[in-house]
């Protein structure tokens, strides 16, 4: 049975060890087996407020905004990586349609190439830079069968390694209904 002691793992330390300690929580076993949460709550933590202070937003109201966004976020990300400090381990696109969109169709030829422009970036941090993207594409119904498709149409369906459709069931309602989630493109199927 392991007692709790200062670099047994991340952020224990000795100011941590004597809290625990203070609510009967001694060895490792005991904090295993413990309601986290409760310890917690119990020694003046919070966890969750942390994790909050942690999550950064940005606005970026069309494509070379985003486009900026992403590249000073890739810079930023190699810096942190060469010294000691946290990196960034996700990021969400919410929405990818509403930047992209209004490039698309029409006289606009450029739209097409900013688009993929946009999609080398994001595949970029996560690849090389191991983050996890996650971009969000309205949906459209498709003119001939009804059936759902994503609003960013072919061009951007090679984009994504998964993709998964987020609807509601039907007659459950929009709000408190139960929803699906069904898995349209992975790289395991």
């Amino acid at each position: 049975m392991g007692v709790l002691r200062v670099g047994l793992c991340p952020g224990l330390t000795q100011e941590m060890i004597q809290l625990l300690r203070s609510r009967g929580i001694k060895t490792v076993v005991d904090l295993v087996s413990a309601d986290l949460e409760e310890v917690a709550q119990k020694c003046g933590l919070s966890y969750k407020a942390e994790a909050l202070q942690r999550i950064q937003v940005v606005y970026a109201f069309d494509i070379f905004q985003m486009l900026d966004v992403l590249q000073e976020l890739r810079g930023t990300v190699v810096q942190q990586v060469t010294g000691s400090s946290g990196t960034v381990k996700v990021v969400v696109v919410d929405s990818v349609t509403a930047v992209v969109s209004p490039l698309l169709g029409g006289q606009q030829r450029e739209g097409l190439a900013l688009m993929m422009q946009l999609a080398r970036e994001l595949k970029t941090l996560a690849r090389d830079l191991g983050m996890a993207v996650v971009v969000t594409n309205h949906i459209t119904r498709d003119r001939d069968s009804g059936r759902l498709k994503p609003a960013l149409g072919r061009s951007w369906s090679f984009v994504p390694s998964t993709r998964i459709l987020l609807d509601t069931i039907d007659g459950a309602g929009a709000s408190g209904g139960q929803r699906m989630a069904c898995l349209t493109k992975s790289p395991r199927q």
